[in-house]
């Protein structure tokens, strides 16, 4: 195996898991579990071996055109194959809200899309692999990981109607995947005289795909942001200073800092722990008030009461000076510490002095200040 071919194989598999990673990664809180994601890639391939071998029959023994093949019949096959997991999936109570759909509907797109490269890889010469592989990195991966998404995102929407409206969600976004994929083959397979007028658009596609999922998913964490403000409370055992943490995920690392260098990384990584545990908790409340579907709000209750016996686990792993710390770096109220403070000082000065009139910072001027003397200003 020559090095070129090397290089591009290692392309075909680095550059569309970094895409993973990155959109992967926008989960602020964490709730797309590493397990379903792993497991939606995987079915990403066997999806693509499932529709390589129709596609290869319809073109073989039953002498369907190939061109009617890749222009019309396999992107409704593929995406029907690569969401069917999704439709599992979404029924599963570790499924919390649409930004999982998005993420395990882009696995499933990334893993379909990694097996067909390697299957344009193996039949191109090796003056060719190259191109193909970045190529096919910036385009048709990011398509197919996008079409898969967007069914994930329609499904987690549909949640949260009645049956008749999930069907709805369902053909929807299976719909608007299909229109996506057979209009990328369609121009991807079209004779045109100037190649690189093709290449930028179906660049533009992909890469606008991805970024159509990026904005979705930011957008489900902005809209999870106030569901956990409304949601979480003392009766979740969740201080306000703790909510006041959770609503900044994203600066996490840097907020636990001054824990990690106080009691070590692992308990700082053990209260990152339970504060994403308490955003998921926050999501599953607010789902309690959306979901119409009985099942669904059942297994609902169980995940929260599943969760909230983990959080009381982890609180007692973690101590209560910890924790006491934590509720110290993000008090209740902001006001609150300088309003006790003022409280105790005042009391001090009263007992010294007896009552007084005027407030605390009246009577701490009078004492720094001196009274003028017989004579002054005039």
């Amino acid at each position: 195996m020559s090095a070129i071919t090397i290089i591009s194989f290692g392309i075909a598999t680095i550059i569309p898991i970094i895409a993973l990673y990155i959109i992967y990664t926008r989960d602020l809180y964490s709730t797309g579990a590493f397990k379903f994601v792993l497991s939606c890639f995987i079915w990403g391939g066997i999806a693509f071996a499932l529709a390589s071998l129709i596609n290869r029959t319809l073109m073989g023994s039953f002498g369907v055109d190939r061109l009617v093949v890749v222009r019309t019949i396999a992107p409704i096959e593929e995406e029907i194959l690569k969401g069917l997991i999704l439709l599992f999936l979404v029924r599963r109570k570790e499924f919390t809200y649409f930004v999982d759909g998005a993420i395990y509907g882009f696995a499933i797109g990334i893993g379909f899309a990694i097996f067909e490269n390697y299957e344009y890889l193996y039949y191109a010469s090796e003056s060719s692999q190259l191109s193909i592989a970045v190529i096919r990195v910036i385009s048709t991966n990011l398509m197919h990981a996008t079409g898969s998404a967007i069914i994930g995102i329609a499904l987690g929407y549909g949640r949260f109607s009645r049956r008749s409206g999930v069907l709805m969600y369902i053909l929807g976004g299976a719909a608007i995947s299909m229109a996506i994929h057979i209009g990328f083959n369609n121009i991807a397979s079209a004779e045109l005289d100037n190649s690189l007028l093709l290449l930028i658009f179906i660049v533009v596609i992909g890469t606008f795909g991805f970024g159509l999922i990026f904005f979705f998913i930011r957008r489900g964490t902005q809209e999870a942001q106030t569901w956990i403000r409304e949601t979480l409370g003392m009766g979740d055992r969740v201080t306000a200073g703790e909510v006041k943490a959770v609503d900044q995920m994203k600066d996490i690392d840097a907020l636990l800092a001054p824990l990690a260098h106080i009691y070590g990384e692992d308990k700082a990584h053990q209260i990152e722990k339970l504060l994403r545990m308490q955003a998921r908790l926050g999501i599953l409340r607010k789902n309690l008030e959306k979901l119409q579907d009985q099942k669904l709000v059942q297994n609902t209750k169980e995940e929260i009461a599943d969760l909230r016996e983990e959080m009381d686990i982890i609180r007692k792993e973690i101590g209560q000076y910890e924790m006491m710390t934590l509720r110290l770096i993000f008090p209740e109220d902001d006001d609150s510490m300088w309003n006790q403070l003022e409280s105790i000082l005042e009391q001090k000065i009263v007992q010294a002095s007896g009552p007084k009139d005027g407030g605390l910072w009246d009577q701490l001027g009078s004492k720094v200040v001196p009274p003028p003397t017989s004579g002054e200003g005039e």
